[in-house]
């Protein structure tokens, strides 16, 4: 029994109304998601000519195969559920030609039908659990394969140039924090530069403002204190004039709080931090958008941790460190690795040093898959300020555990080390 679903209407959308042209597309969506998920048997799935035949008409009862629907979520940017489910049209009277809303921005339709959602979310995915060396070079090759034809192809004045745009802004953002995360803060200054000037191609001004909130982030990573507070002040005033943002304003005004804390600047610190909170209050009223990078309340709370630990409020910084552990969910093994470390720090300056070991011995357990020299030098440090407590025989024995977790970690890192040609 044929249905109405949504499958053929995302592929012509995408201008993959034919076969051979989809084939081509899905089977490096494949080898792009065999890379990211460690899995290479999904480099070989397939779709027959049949499947196409039936799904163009809607002649499915179901869901494909698991490793099917995944690939396709990633080429199309839609979930298996919203691709093969009955659907109604949800189109807009004026059809998918209008990619802006009245207030400038990408319509949510426009930005549903994007043929690099499912890529943007496929590479944070990977990024957060494996570390940034591990997928700098396939996210190179898709900015330069699937998203640069069309900013300069024929079709870059309309909706996919806005599309396009926009995606290049937030993957070479992407880029930016990978080469940080790999030791490369020389090509991360490039890309996000870059990031920046292609942003004011956008329509949508929040684009540049979330560019200027991961460039103060990166200026706290690498002490640039005042750079940070700037940065985020001018991303702030990106905001003032344009549709609220909450996510993106609580991120900004939390790197801003960072910025002060390390300032010794107290009251201002702690303003913005309550500003972050009410921000983050307002985002289940407003819709989100993928052009803006994700930040939650597991987020705030682990900024939170290091500005009161910067602050000296040690009983404050403890509690919101906790909390962003207990909110944050296992499969962001990254963040929670960061989490662990604040916590530890924060145990430390508390004088609380069996507790810190118990934190030092979680860390190493559930951050060893991740390879990140961001990471590896947070734990060296890490290491030095339990080193001032080797009277402890806990102590002693995870500072032995702790080196041998370093050499198996430079190993990895030695193997991924990004060079100028992966720009």
């Amino acid at each position: 029994m044929r249905r109405a679903i949504l499958f053929p209407e995302v592929v012509e959308a995408r201008r993959m109304r034919a076969y051979e042209t989809f084939t081509f597309h899905f089977h490096r969506a494949a080898r792009e998601v065999a890379d990211l998920d460690g899995d290479p048997s999904l480099a070989s799935v397939h779709v027959s000519r049949s499947a196409w035949d039936r799904w163009m008409v809607g002649d499915i009862k179901g869901l494909p195969r698991r490793a099917t629907c995944r690939v396709l979520e990633h080429l199309l940017g839609e979930t298996a559920q919203r691709l093969f489910g009955t659907t109604e049209q949800e189109a807009s009277p004026h059809g998918v030609g209008h990619s802006l809303s009245i207030d400038g921005r990408p319509s949510p339709q426009s930005v549903a039908m994007s043929p690099h959602i499912g890529a943007l979310e496929s590479f944070r995915l990977a990024d957060r659990q494996l570390g940034g060396g591990h997928v700098y070079r396939s996210l190179m090759h898709y900015l330069t394969t699937a998203v640069a034809p069309g900013i300069f192809g024929a079709n870059a004045s309309g909706e996919n140039g806005e599309s396009a745009f926009g995606a290049a802004v937030v993957l070479t953002e992407m880029a930016a924090w990978m080469a940080h995360d790999a030791g490369r803060d020389d090509l991360a200054a490039g890309h996000f530069d870059r990031a920046l000037r292609l942003a004011q191609s956008l329509a949508d001004v929040t684009a540049g403002a979330n560019v200027l909130a991961g460039m103060s982030h990166l200026a706290l990573q690498t002490r640039q204190v005042d750079t940070a507070a700037d940065l985020a002040h001018r991303g702030l005033l990106r905001l003032a004039d344009s549709p609220q943002v909450p996510v993106l304003s609580a991120r900004l005004h939390a790197m801003r709080a960072r910025a002060l804390a390390r300032r010794g600047e107290e009251h201002d610190a702690r303003q913005a931090l309550e500003h972050a909170h009410d921000a983050l209050t307002r985002t289940g009223s407003v819709p989100g958008t993928p052009w803006v990078a994700p930040f939650d309340e597991a987020a705030l709370a682990s900024e939170e941790a290091s500005a009161l630990l910067d602050l000296g409020a040690l009983d404050a910084a403890a509690r919101e460190a906790e909390r962003a552990l207990a909110l944050r969910d296992a499969s962001r093994v990254r963040s929670r690795a960061f989490g662990h470390v604040t916590l530890a720090r924060v145990l430390l300056a508390q004088q609380r040093i069996d507790a810190a070991c118990q934190v030092g011995v979680e860390l190493l357990t559930a951050g060893q898959s991740v390879t990140s020299l961001r990471l590896s030098r947070q734990l060296a440090l890490l290491r030095n300020a339990f080193e001032q407590h080797r009277q402890v025989p806990e102590v002693r024995d995870l500072l032995t555990r702790m080196d041998t977790a370093a050499r198996h970690r430079n190993l990895l890192l030695d193997s991924l080390v990004l060079s100028e040609g992966s720009q």
